[in-house]
């Protein structure tokens, strides 16, 4: 095991170097850069819906509450307990 990691981070392992393009970019990142410089309005969109699903200010005293007010679920998908008295 020690002699295969050896390889992998010692140069002098034997095992042949390979170089990363950094130049590269992709189709899809050169249409992606294209597609936004002609349309900013879209960074602008992407933005306001960040603010409003995203950035948000909790209450924590209102969350508080309504964890407090909240009403046990039976399971069963509705209140069972409400019909048991109920006359059909």
């Amino acid at each position: 095991m020690s002699n295969i990691l050896s390889r992998l981070f010692h140069k002098e392992g034997g095992s042949p170097t390979h170089q990363v393009d950094r130049a590269f970019v992709s189709e899809y990142t050169q249409f992606i850069e294209h597609y936004l410089e002609e349309h900013p309005e879209v960074l602008e969109d992407q933005h306001d819906g960040r603010l409003i699903y995203w950035d948000k200010k909790v209450d924590l005293e209102a969350q508080k509450k309504a964890e407090m007010d909240s009403v046990p679920d039976d399971g069963y998908g509705f209140l069972s307990f409400a019909w048991i008295n109920r006359k059909h």
